[in-house]
């Protein structure tokens, strides 16, 4: 009885790891599908912010050039006013020749050089807008990989608990029987395998056989 208790015990002790051992691993695997749909939601917020960012860099470059453009115009109209007075002012006093050409080309390089440093805006505009995406490149890979990081490792599940050795029952009961019966044996008196013929108790008759045997004649006479 005492290992077929054993072994009851070792089975329920193994069900109950196989049961801690499940569910164990039915939270892993929860946990992990909870993280894959937060690593999921990042992704989509990270692309979606990154996307504005492009967006507004763009809108920047776009609204500069927009205005340079503006500018472009107004300050080619104010060349053409400029002009005009020139000649007009010429006219009415008169003057001609060097005096009206160095003017007008003084006119036209003013515009030129305001078109220049616009144009020189608009290159640094650009250069920087190109540094922005850089910079929103590296924050939205940086910020992937960190939500990545939260998934790379999938888990796997533990190896099952060892099997119990469970005892031999039958095995146990010999044993134990041949235990009790040796144990029987040493606790029998030395003499309990002699026979005792005495009617007394506790005493012991002696016993002392003859030389010879007269067996007398047995046959009748004229047998032989």
């Amino acid at each position: 009885m005492g290992a077929s208790q054993a072994n009851k015990e070792k089975r329920r002790i193994y069900q109950h790891q196989l049961k801690v051992r499940e569910r164990k691993w039915m939270q892993t695997r929860t946990t992990y599908a909870s993280k894959k749909v937060q690593y999921e939601e990042a992704v989509d917020q990270s692309n979606i912010a990154a996307q504005r960012a492009y967006s507004k860099v763009q809108r920047q470059l776009y609204n500069a050039r927009s205005l340079a453009i503006l500018q472009n115009q107004e300050d080619f109209k104010k060349m053409l006013a400029n002009e005009g007075m020139i000649e007009a002012s010429a006219a009415e006093r008169g003057v001609r020749g060097a005096s009206v050409a160095r003017q007008l080309v003084q006119n036209n390089a003013n515009f030129g050089i305001s078109q220049a440093l616009r144009s020189r805006g608009l290159r640094e505009a650009g250069y920087d807008a190109r540094e922005v995406y850089g910079d929103i490149n590296r924050d939205l890979k940086g910020q992937l990989n960190r939500a990545f990081g939260r998934v790379a490792i999938q888990p796997i599940a533990d190896l099952p608990p060892p099997r119990p050795v469970m005892q031999n029952v039958g095995m146990t009961l010999m044993l134990g029987m041949g235990q009790a019966l040796g144990a029987g044996l040493e606790g029998m008196p030395a003499n309990s395998g002699q026979t005792s013929y005495s009617n007394t108790a506790g005493v012991t008759p002696t016993y002392t056989p003859p030389s010879t045997y007269n067996y007398g004649n047995t046959y009748p006479a004229g047998s032989f």
